[in-house]
């Protein structure tokens, strides 16, 4: 047990207190806007509720990392020009949850979106959306669960006083993002889309040493480039294939995942649904670059409700020394008041 706590110890203060990178998830599309501001509103409906949880570490740590995500958006028909115009304004707002119970380690963040989509011409559906995001990140951690090598008594216990600085235990920071996203349904079976973002531009100071003048105190959050392209084609009567590329790059690491979902539906397209997929992380860190996990994926759909699971196997050094960094994640949306406008983004 001692070595797994140490090895929390360090990682919570060495990336709380160094340029970090984002939380990542496996079923991206569930939590739009997190992915980019410009899939705000990109939705068969006209209101659109979501919820992810996904944990990490089980195993490997004697607690998991665990993540929560809220989000909602909602879209309102724009007239620009005249009556017949199909533009699309939408508002959204997210609110994530990462924490580490041991140490009472929290991440919160809330998010709020406005994008514009504007429909080029009026015949076709082709839509060029621009996302605008702004909120807070807030993080906060228990100084009085933290034990320093200088306070062990050399016996049994962590009874010393230690020297180490006085760390920030609860601050809060500004962060802006930027989004861009075009989408094209150039017939009855077949969507594209692609887009991009950049976010955090300000680089928000997020060291939990930021108020002590003795040490470098000043470590901006990287700013992240998130490149992604889906396409969604019904090969079938019943049967879409559903590729996905998604390329990340954040500081010195980078993320590609590539990989496809098959969306098996009934007579009746969008009542029920079943989703298979499988994808395939390509990770760049500090001191490797690898296929970091293979994650497959299971969804249901029912009317206006989906529900889906995936499961990241990690197949880096981290198995070599039989620390299960596994993450298992959980999905639930609900659309409400579909229409047949032709702005769609993909599901998961």
């Amino acid at each position: 047990m001692g070595y797994r706590i140490k090895y929390l110890v360090v990682f919570l203060l060495y990336f709380g207190s160094l340029t970090g990178q984002d939380i990542n998830f496996s079923q991206p599309y569930v939590s739009g806007a997190y992915l980019n501001p410009a899939l705000t509103g990109l939705f068969n409906g006209f209101v659109r509720v979501s919820s992810q949880y996904r944990e990490q570490g089980r195993g490997a740590l004697d607690t998991k990392f665990k993540t929560y995500v809220v989000s909602a958006d909602i879209k309102y028909k724009f007239n620009t020009f005249n009556k017949f115009s199909k533009d699309i304004l939408a508002v959204g707002l997210y609110f994530i949850n990462d924490r580490v119970d041991i140490y009472d380690f929290n991440t919160n963040v809330i998010n709020l979106s406005l994008t514009f989509h504007k429909a080029l011409g009026f015949r076709t559906n082709q839509f060029i959306g621009v996302g605008f995001q702004g909120g807070v990140i807030q993080k906060n951690i228990n100084r009085e669960h933290l034990t320093f090598g200088d306070m062990f008594n050399k016996i049994d216990a962590y009874t010393f006083p230690t020297r180490e600085p006085v760390l920030a235990n609860n601050f809060a920071v500004g962060d802006f993002s930027l989004g861009v996203y075009y989408t094209v349904t150039p017939n009855n079976n077949t969507v594209f889309g692609t887009g991009i973002a950049y976010q955090h531009f300000s680089t928000p100071n997020i060291s939990f040493y930021r108020n002590q003048d003795n040490i470098t105190n000043s470590n901006g959050l990287y700013p992240k480039i998130t490149i992604h392209t889906s396409l969604d084609y019904k090969s079938a009567s019943f049967v879409t294939v559903q590729p996905r590329i998604r390329f990340v790059i954040q500081g010195p690491f980078m993320d590609l995942d590539l990989g496809s979902n098959v969306k098996v539906s009934s007579f009746n397209w969008d009542l029920i649904a079943l989703h298979f997929g499988l994808s395939v992380h390509t990770i760049k860190d500090l001191d490797s670059f690898g296929v970091g996990a293979i994650v497959p994926f299971f969804g249901v759909q029912y009317k206006n409700f989906m529900i889906g699971t995936s499961y990241d196997f990690v197949l880096t050094h981290f198995v070599n020394s039989r620390k299960n960094l596994a993450a298992f994640e959980l999905s639930v949306s609900y659309l409400g008041e579909q229409t047949n406008e032709g702005l769609v983004c993909p599901e998961f």
